[in-house]
């Protein structure tokens, strides 16, 4: 927000981790950032995010700049707040998917994210 709605110059945003909370961890297993089989603690779940978006965004530009993780954190936040909350977490199934702008790259599977754990099978 500072470099975005301030124009503050700041060095080393790239080395900024992506914070990591339900919403955003809920909306990157649900466009399938990462895949497979997990059941578990979310600060392991997490860190896999973090390190999936870093590289990610390499190579990618936006408005002219190179693209840092940081970039996707508000849309995924409400991508999953607004859309992917309401996703059944057995069949993947999601209500809103017909008006969802990610729907391209919405993965079927059983999705569960909350405070404490997460479960996987995509």
């Amino acid at each position: 927000m500072l470099r975005d709605n301030v124009g503050l110059s700041i060095q080393n945003l790239d080395a900024v981790p992506i914070p990591v909370d339900v919403h955003v961890a809920r909306a990157s297993l649900a466009v399938g950032l990462v895949r497979g089989s997990y059941e578990g603690s979310v600060e392991e779940i997490y860190e896999e995010i973090r390190r999936a978006w870093k590289e990610s965004v390499i190579g990618l530009t936006v408005d002219g700049r190179a693209m840092i993780a940081l970039d996707v954190d508000e849309p995924l936040w409400h991508l999953s707040k607004y859309g992917c909350t309401d996703r059944n977490p057995w069949t993947g199934v999601c209500p809103h998917l017909d008006r969802c702008e990610a729907k391209a790259f919405c993965v079927p599977g059983r999705l569960e994210v909350s405070a404490a754990r997460v479960v996987l099978e995509t």
